[in-house]
């Protein structure tokens, strides 16, 4: 029997790409936002209050009063004589630590990943938006209540419906953040030049 050649194959499968330029300065950029998130969340809360208390003062007309403090800042609510409850923001109660980790795993497939760095950053600026946005709608939702009920209307928008509100906006945030990233992901466009 004569012996016959395997065929050879017509090319060599392409060498995974490294990320592009946008990815390696991108990358590093948003671990430094997971950490500094982390680290550097009782700042964050402060500005997320102050967010609050400006949306309060011009979207409910109420006077605000913010005081930030060691363990958490506290934003008092009222009408024209007299400030009424406080709400201290908790570390718990804050959407950093809901961001993080979108920020985290972004950033290491922005370093490490092979996928187009615009589309990766859309994902992770829709999910920080979904997020942050939610949270200050329930802040503010959770003032107004609070401002109109007392602390039944705290109890009611805080645990019950507030919370339900977050775990939806996360969990809709990491589906969309999926959405985006995995679109397209067999087709040729998704592979860093």
């Amino acid at each position: 029997m004569p012996a016959t050649a395997l065929p050879r194959p017509s090319a060599r499968p392409a060498a995974r790409p490294r990320p592009g330029r946008l990815g390696t300065v991108c990358g590093p950029l948003s671990l430094a936002l997971a950490g500094l998130l982390v680290g550097g969340e009782h700042m964050y809360r402060n500005l997320e209050l102050t967010a609050v208390s400006q949306l309060t003062t011009h979207l409910l007309g109420l006077r605000t009063l913010l005081l930030p403090s060691p363990g958490a800042p506290v934003l008092y609510a009222g009408g024209p004589d007299h400030f009424e409850r406080g709400i201290a923001l908790t570390t718990g109660c804050s959407s950093a630590l809901l961001i993080a980790p979108f920020a985290l795993v972004i950033g290491l497939l922005l370093a490490f990943g092979h996928r187009r760095p615009g589309r990766l950053l859309l994902a992770l600026a829709l999910a920080v938006t979904l997020i942050a946005g939610t949270n200050l709608g329930r802040l503010t939702l959770i003032v107004a209540m609070q401002h109109r009920y007392g602390s039944a209307g705290f109890e009611w928008t805080h645990v019950l419906f507030g919370s339900l509100l977050m775990m939806i906006a996360a969990l809709a945030a990491l589906l969309l953040c999926l959405a985006v990233v995995a679109r397209g992901s067999h087709s040729a466009e998704d592979v860093a030049p």
